[in-house]
């Protein structure tokens, strides 16, 4: 270095001008050299960092999925819980399909950093099963026998075959017996924890902000340092809770927010926002208008219903709202060339059976209301399908509009409704037991058109109990066919889950979903920050 230092020294001040020109020349094709190698040979690695908002509409009640039957906490959940599929190590099914033995990991843990263990899975079916819990799941473990086996192993009894219940053990949020243990579940609704959760999934809560009114505004989440997993790369993920979807969509057009996930059209073309992408998912269900017999004598009639199935325009329906496809009946796994559908529009045939039903009731009127959620694209449904009942001759029919998403309403619960626009969304399109065995004519069950028939609920039941996927065809279609006939419903159209987000995010798989929160199944492999290497 001394030697370099005294020729530095002993240059003239031009000399010294060119050295250091050569240098920089040095330095920068270097530089360039370099840069462009990477850009040709490199490739981009996610890197943990940033952050991340997600949007809703609507308001958290409870994070507990164990209590909380509203949309915004179910699909919440994947991120602040772990399901018992991901938790478990194996499991073993008797031959006779009654005994389910699950292992589970070990060393596994809460985000408080209490130990998770089978003492945990069981508190959590049981509080399921317990009627003062009024879990909106009671219904999938109803007959269930569980107990612990050792401190990672737990043992489930069926009174009968199920062939789908390994989905039910796969899909359980296991919840803290150590948090809720001393709390009476019919006080569960009060528990602070609910807002402030406990869980072990890829995210713990930190915070929540909340305006003066009481509406909640945002949620902070931080990586849990005891996920059972692969850590996730983005560090900070925000829940931002708008009260209209304008307000939200404003926020996703200026990157305020970064992601959207709903089953309801935008309303606005997303070509128009910028830097946001759209990813259209399948989400097994559909939108039917159900009629409760027992609100209204003509609609115990089944003339009258076949009526207004038959009066329904689907394809003008269809036309209003993106990305709606018809569906054929209840059973969303016929096969479409034997699918009989049971839309076929047929004016003049409603009519027939309308003005038959005015003359058998010497010339009554036919007077119905239809309630809908306060939803614009149901709106138009709800407009369209009261105009082609009056077409057929329906003398008035009233809309009245409820939100669902409001915990005060009891429009569903109490069944207080003559015809009801609704969605169904299945956990399994081979299951058509929660919406139309006669068990579920009564909330938590979700048989809406308080449909009874024993003929169908044994095929259902059978369907159940077969694992054979062509045997269930079998049963499902006949079933499907009865229902068709008896015209509980009119089956309206399904649509696709879409999930909007800014183009920076990496990671995101697209594909079937079978329930909304199945966005979030993947959400440790998302990420925003990412360096080029070298391949």
């Amino acid at each position: 270095m001394t030697f370099l230092k005294k020729i530095f020294q002993a240059l003239n001040a031009r000399e010294k001008k060119v050295f250091f020109g050569a240098l920089f020349v040095i330095i920068f094709s270097a530089a360039l050299s370099g840069g462009l190698t990477l850009a040709e040979k490199g490739h981009y690695v996610p890197v943990k960092g940033g952050e991340y908002h997600e949007g809703f509409v609507g308001q958290p009640i409870a994070l507990n999925p164990v209590i909380s039957g509203n949309p915004i906490d179910q699909e919440a959940s994947p991120l602040l819980y772990n399901t018992l599929g991901n938790l478990m190590s194996g499991y073993d099914v008797s031959p006779d399909g009654l005994t389910y033995n699950v292992k589970l990991h070990q060393d596994l843990t809460w985000s408080d950093g209490q130990p998770l263990t089978s003492d945990d899975v069981v508190y959590t079916v049981k509080t399921i099963q317990d009627p003062a819990t009024n879990s909106p799941l009671a219904q999938d473990w109803r007959g269930v026998a569980v107990e612990r086996v050792s401190q990672i192993q737990v043992r489930f009894t069926l009174t009968a075959p199920y062939a789908f219940f390994l989905g039910n053990v796969e899909r359980l949020f296991v919840i803290p017996q150590h948090i809720y243990g001393n709390i009476p579940p019919q006080n569960f609704r009060l528990s602070d924890y609910n807002l402030e959760p406990v869980g072990s999934g890829p995210y713990r809560f930190q915070s929540f902000s909340k305006e003066k009114s009481g509406f909640i505004t945002e949620y902070h989440l931080v990586a849990n340092p005891y996920y059972y997993g692969t850590a996730p790369y983005i560090p900070d993920f925000y829940l931002d809770f708008y009260k209209s979807v304008p307000d939200l969509v404003q926020a996703l057009g200026r990157h305020e927010l970064q992601g959207y996930g709903t089953l309801l059209p935008l309303g606005v073309d997303v070509k128009t926002l910028r830097g946001v992408v759209q990813d259209t998912m399948s989400l097994p269900n559909y939108y039917a208008v159900f009629f409760n017999g027992t609100a209204s004598p003509a609609l115990a009639d089944p003339g009258v219903r076949s009526a207004l199935v038959g009066a329904v325009n689907v394809p003008a329906i269809l036309g209003q709202i993106p990305g709606a496809t018809a569906v054929s009946g209840p059973w969303l796994g016929a096969p479409p060339a034997s699918a009989t559908s049971s839309s076929a529009y047929d004016p003049a045939g409603a009519a027939s059976l309308i003005a038959a039903w005015k003359t058998k009731n010497k010339g009554a009127p036919l007077d119905l209301t239809l309630a809908v959620p306060n939803v614009d694209f149901l709106m138009k449904a709800a407009n369209e399908v009261a105009n082609d009942w009056k077409a057929a001759g329906v003398d008035d029919v009233q809309i009245t509009t409820f939100n669902p998403q409001d915990p005060t309403d009891t429009t569903i619960e109490s069944r207080n409704y003559e015809a009801l626009l609704f969605g169904n969304v299945f956990e399994n399109v081979n299951d058509l037991f929660p919406f139309w065995d006669s068990s579920q004519v009564s909330f938590p069950g979700s048989n809406l058109a308080l449909y009874q028939n024993p003929k169908v609920d044994t095929l259902i039941e059978n369907a159940r109990a077969n694992a054979s996927s062509t045997v269930q065809a079998r049963y499902l279609s006949q079933a499907q066919s009865y229902i068709l006939s008896d015209a509980p419903a009119a089956f309206l159209f399904s649509l696709p889950y879409d999930y909007y987000h800014t183009d920076e995010l990496g990671g995101f798989t697209s594909g079937p979903l079978s329930e909304p929160a199945d966005v979030f199944l993947n959400v440790n492999q998302w990420y925003v920050a990412k360096v080029r290497v070298l391949n």
